[in-house]
């Protein structure tokens, strides 16, 4: 006779966990159902069968909400430890990382730092060793616009936009603080205030405006009157650094990627006592235009992989 545990197993069917995790690495019920190649109420029933069979709600959907509960977390936990397995299991038989090629195309707005997708990446090349993978970068605005036009299905930046044919996936934050040379007269200095850095020359990038990808730094020194004449500008973060390591000016860089630098003693940081706000990573990728097979396989372990590292801040 099966225990309780063993009759659940037997009758618990795995297209239905298969769906449900489909839907909470896509981020919708639709987009679910355009990647099953199924229809929308299909997928929907699908997610209602198991939540009944399960006797527990899942996902709370409601208008402009699709967030899981605390149910919904935990089943994801398991399933995706179950389906990690089943996926190994397919590759062994079905050998589907060799029959994966072609190149991945990947632009990325240059001061960002996603551990996530650096995560990704590294998952991704290990399955699919034939894929090329190629990186570029540019501002967010012009990631954006690339994507919005279809010369680019995967873009990385901190603008999100909520045009038709556009998906935005948060993906993770960055932090960044101000940072100074040591040419620069206050390099070495503690206890500076708002009043020290006003009048001094900066070194931007181009997306430091409002409304585009760092528009939250050019907001927070417009709030705080840290007006100065900007001396330089770049789009690429190496350059940057360059250009405040080299004493033109004070100006905001990514903490995790600046750290290197300051443990060298080659940048001071200021006002480490008001840090800048976070701002947000957005995956960026069109809504309506099909994927390469290396593109959506790419696009479904970084919303994943994104997926667990917020919930796990959450959690925390």
């Amino acid at each position: 006779m099966l225990t309780p545990p063993e009759r659940f197993l037997r009758n618990l069917d795995w297209n239905l966990l298969y769906t449900f995790l489909v839907i909470v690495d896509e981020g919708s019920i639709t987009a679910a159902a355009r990647k099953l190649a199924f229809s929308q109420p299909s997928v929907s029933n699908a997610l209602k069968r198991l939540e009944a069979y399960l006797g527990v709600r899942l996902i709370q959907r409601r208008k402009g909400v699709f967030t899981l509960t605390d149910q919904g977390l935990r089943l994801h936990e398991y399933a995706s430890s179950v389906g990690g397995i089943l996926a190994g299991m397919a590759e062994q038989f079905a050998d589907d990382a060799q029959e994966v090629g072609g190149e991945l195309n990947i632009e990325i707005a240059s001061h960002i730092h996603c551990p996530a997708f650096d995560r990704t990446v590294a998952e991704f090349h290990t399955r699919y060793p034939k894929v090329f993978i190629s990186t570029n970068t540019q501002p967010s605005a012009d990631i954006v616009a690339a994507v919005t036009d279809g010369a680019l299905h995967i873009g990385l930046c901190n603008k999100k936009a909520n045009r038709t044919g556009l998906r935005c996936d948060l993906v993770g934050y960055e932090q960044m603080a101000f940072y100074c040379g040591r040419n620069h007269p206050l390099y070495g200095k503690s206890d500076l205030g708002l009043e020290d850095l006003r009048g001094l020359p900066y070194v931007s990038f181009e997306s430091e405006q409002p409304g585009e990808g760092l528009g939250c730094i050019a907001e927070f020194r417009a709030e705080r009157q840290l007006w100065g004449k900007v001396v330089a500008v770049s789009s690429n973060e190496e350059e940057v650094r360059r250009l405040i390591l080299a004493g033109l000016g004070f100006g905001a860089l990514n903490t995790e990627t600046t750290r290197p630098y300051v443990e060298q003693g080659a940048l001071w940081p200021l006002l480490p006592q008001e840090p800048l706000p976070v701002t947000q990573v957005y995956l960026v990728t069109p809504d309506n235009v099909p994927l390469s097979d290396a593109e959506r396989l790419f696009v479904s372990l970084l919303r994943k992989s994104a997926r667990q590292s917020l919930e796990r801040q959450i959690r925390a």
